[in-house]
């Protein structure tokens, strides 16, 4: 997949992250008037962010292409089959994917 192809995926998958609850919450003002450590806030933040964005890349990919392989996954979003896989479990706990039978002897995963 070309660097192109990516931005593009990774742009769309920004858009729809956005619209998630987690990102809505953790980019708005508080109404509890807390000191908190600005440094540590921002880091926090960008690393949600990041997670969002790369769990909508892998979401948009199943959406697209249907069932899928980590490593299916791993080639259409340009992430690390581990990194993948860490937002398996996540996606899975949350209820969004769930495995879909298998191809190659690997793992496939489908919406909810």
């Amino acid at each position: 997949m070309s660097e192109r192809e990516i931005l593009i995926r990774r742009t769309n998958a920004a858009i729809e992250a956005y619209k998630s609850q987690r990102l809505r919450w953790v980019t708005g003002k508080s109404q509890v008037k807390v000191e908190i450590d600005e440094e540590r806030y921002r880091q926090v933040v960008d690393s949600i962010m990041q997670e969002e964005i790369e769990r909508y890349m892998i979401i948009g990919a199943i959406k697209e292409k249907g069932s899928l392989t980590v490593e299916e996954l791993s080639q259409l979003t340009g992430l690390q089959p581990s990194k993948i896989m860490q937002h398996i479990i996540a996606l899975r706990r949350n209820g969004i994917i769930n495995e879909a039978g298998e191809k190659n002897s690997q793992y496939l995963y489908q919406l909810v």
